[in-house]
């Protein structure tokens, strides 16, 4: 191995090491407040290594999210084009699911770092990074979406419509888990159930919709 290979991989776990020890001062109810100098405290460096792999604590909440959305994005494309669309998007929602409730500190951190202002004010390319992932992740989902719709699975509808429909009820029932208010619940059964509610709104037809009936009482009335 030679030298500069050294450093580099130096360099990395250093900066590794930052944002582990980040991620651990972030537990606390006072984690906007968590300050450069004690992250470098936690990851015993001083506070000018942080500075040399991060010019702001800003670049740090952003490194992790995007680490973050950096992962959920592998995991979705490792999905197969062959599993029918209603299972994709199970097995979507279920990537997404896991890697939210998988560490309440992420999770607020990735919230933190969606807002406009927030982004604002990051470096350039990461700005950027940012908005390739949530291109990548709105372009994949639609994708799907479309191919539902050509297969007559899902409702001939603006495929940005559905869209906004899966992300309401997905980021909605997140939330509700980290508030606490539902207590100590089953997440796999809320996500299986959560899963179900979204793929039938998904198939909703325009006929349904314009009646306001449920797909039984739909097949109730037509029974009569």
């Amino acid at each position: 191995m030679g030298i500069e290979e050294r450093r580099a991989r130096e360099f990395d776990r250093r900066e590794r090491e930052i944002l582990q020890a980040a991620l651990r001062l972030f537990r606390g109810d006072d984690w906007e407040n968590v300050t450069v100098e004690q992250i470098a405290h936690h990851a015993e460096i001083g506070k000018g290594t942080v500075y040399k792999h991060f010019a702001s604590k800003d670049e740090i909440y952003a490194r992790l999210a995007l680490d973050f959305h950096g992962a959920v994005r592998e995991r979705v494309r490792a999905l197969s084009p062959d599993l029918p669309v209603c299972e994709r998007v199970r097995q979507m929602l279920k990537i997404g699911w896991e890697a939210h409730l998988s560490s309440p500190e992420l999770h607020r951190v990735v919230l933190y770092c969606g807002r406009p202002e927030f982004r604002s004010a990051l470096l350039p390319a990461t700005g950027a990074a940012f908005d390739t992932f949530e291109r990548d992740r709105r372009d994949w989902m639609l994708a799907v979406i479309e191919e539902g719709i050509k297969q007559r699975v899902f409702a001939d509808r603006s495929p940005g419509s559905l869209l906004f429909g899966v992300h309401a009820a997905f980021w909605g029932a997140v939330q509700i888990v980290w508030s606490g208010h539902l207590g100590n619940v089953d997440r796999e059964q809320y996500l299986d159930d959560l899963a179900s509610f979204i793929v039938a709104g998904l198939q909703r037809s325009p006929e349904r919709e314009a009646l306001g009936m449920c797909p039984a009482e739909l097949s109730s009335d037509s029974e009569r």
